[in-house]
């Protein structure tokens, strides 16, 4: 389902346009030269990658932990791949400047990371009020509630 939605919504929409947009009106371009739901979909992007670095790190360090977190790589590749190709090449995805560090303590790393999640989560649901085409914001808000389905199911 989300592949449909994804294929012709959030392409049209990721460039400025819904399809309750009258031909021709485009949202202008935003100060830094991307139209307002590509900036939008270029912090989205940079957010879930952060974020799936950070789950990647974690099994890397704490492989028994696959079992409880391990679900999460796929869920965040699969947003991943929803929007990165409505970012431009000019566009920095680059979340964080540095690479996240693991805490060295599995239960904190576990607890690190639950935190990065919710943030993700909010940082969506607060990017679905920006964006401009109501498809576009429904998406967004569909990856923030599916990533707020698995904090519901967070080990303890």
């Amino acid at each position: 389902m989300l592949a449909g939605l994804v294929g012709g919504a959030a392409l049209l929409s990721v460039a400025g346009c819904s399809t309750d947009d009258k031909p021709g009106t485009r949202a202008p371009d935003s100060p830094a030269g991307l139209a307002p739901d590509v900036a939008v979909a270029t912090t989205a992007l940079a957010e879930i990658r952060a974020v799936r670095e950070a789950v990647t790190g974690t099994l890397r360090r704490f492989p028994a932990t696959r079992s409880t977190i391990g679900s999460l790589v796929a869920l965040h590749q699969k947003h991943e791949a929803t929007l990165v190709d409505a970012v431009p090449a000019r566009a920095s995805t680059s979340a964080a400047p540095a690479p996240y560090v693991v805490p060295r303590n599995r239960d904190r790393a576990v607890q690190a990371l639950a935190v990065h999640e919710q943030k993700l989560h909010d940082t969506l649901d607060r990017l679905a009020l920006r964006a401009q085409s109501g498809q576009f914001a429904r998406l967004l808000a569909s990856m923030g509630a599916a990533v707020h389905q698995r904090l519901a199911e967070w080990p303890s």
